[in-house]
């Protein structure tokens, strides 16, 4: 019966104990797939993946499973992925892996390159060998754009790894490349950021000497004393909230409705005294000047009512 094999995880075919037989036949008629050299996985395995995240945590136990030589394990860009981090730009398409020893290489799915691996750094992920959340976000900081780093950075603080944790392995690698460009952005880092475009938003105030807000504040709460209101930034010192709109269009009922909630919300904190000042992932990405200049001459509006 194919049942008991079209599930089958990732698996070298000479630890498959089936009849060779058996086994052409599956690959003939696709109940297993090879994804590597000598490695097999079920087809229902691997097409039946919910997510880009399980695929690709399938292609990269493949890819260790057929790395010969020194144990290989998922680093970089697929750690990223497997840990859950938010990054820019598309899901990684090549598999990476670190081995301590062994010459690099790469073909069109899988690079492997020699690093050190102290057994502390590393995890399992998914049941994928994996770079530890905080080996693989100061890696990612010490190789990406500072922007790109904070995105990492900021997730990895958001999804509980502590700022500790980043800045002993930095420690570790105290001499690799990038990796004074890691720690500056271990310091900028913050896990109040919810999300991508907040990360942005806050390197983007960093770079264009905007006063720091403070990200993440509850000014308005409920009846029974939970937050309803709280907003992407704040600069209370001027009286100016900042909102980082990650919707771009309202094209169906509900995102309507989110457009009519958050015109109520912007009412209140109007009558509250606050400046509301808006952005957009196009206004922040193709316009930085423009978004600060409105905060700006928010601040100078916010400055005059309060010395009135």
């Amino acid at each position: 019966m194919d049942e008991d094999i079209a599930h089958l995880p990732p698996t070298r075919r000479r630890d498959l104990d089936l009849p060779d037989a058996r086994i052409r036949s599956a690959v003939r008629r696709r109940v297993l797939l090879p994804l590597r050299r000598g490695v097999l996985v079920g087809r229902d395995a691997y097409e039946g993946a919910e997510d880009s995240r399980r695929r690709h945590a399938i292609l990269a136990a493949a890819a260790i499973l057929a790395t010969e030589g020194a144990p290989a394990v998922a680093c970089l860009g697929s750690a990223g992925l497997l840990h859950g981090f938010d990054r820019l730009g598309r899901p990684p398409q090549r598999v990476r892996l670190y081995r301590e020893r062994g010459r690099p290489w790469r073909d069109r799915d899988v690079a492997v390159l020699t690093c050190g691996l102290p057994d502390r750094h590393v995890t399992r992920v998914m049941d994928v060998p994996t770079m530890t959340a905080a080996r693989t976000a100061v890696d990612l900081a010490r190789w990406v754009t500072f922007r790109s780093g904070v995105v990492v950075v900021d997730s990895a603080l958001r999804l509980g790894v502590q700022r500790e944790e980043l800045e002993r392995v930095a420690r570790d690698c105290l001499r690799w490349p990038g990796i004074r460009k890691a720690r500056e952005v271990i310091r900028f880092a913050d896990g109040r950021a919810a999300n991508p475009l907040e990360s942005i938003s806050r390197v983007v105030f960093h770079v264009l000497a905007l006063p720091a807000p403070e990200p993440q504040v509850t000014l308005v709460w409920d009846d029974f004393g939970n937050p309803k209101y709280i907003v992407d930034f704040l600069w209370e010192e001027f009286g100016v909230v900042g909102e980082a709109d990650g919707l771009l269009k309202y094209d169906d009922e509900e995102e309507r409705l989110s457009l009519r909630l958050e015109k109520l919300r912007q009412e209140e904190l109007e009558a509250l005294g606050y400046i509301v000042v808006r952005w957009t992932w196009d206004d922040i990405w193709r316009r930085p000047e423009w978004v600060v200049a409105r905060i700006r001459r928010a601040m100078a509006e916010g400055a005059r009512r309060r010395t009135a």
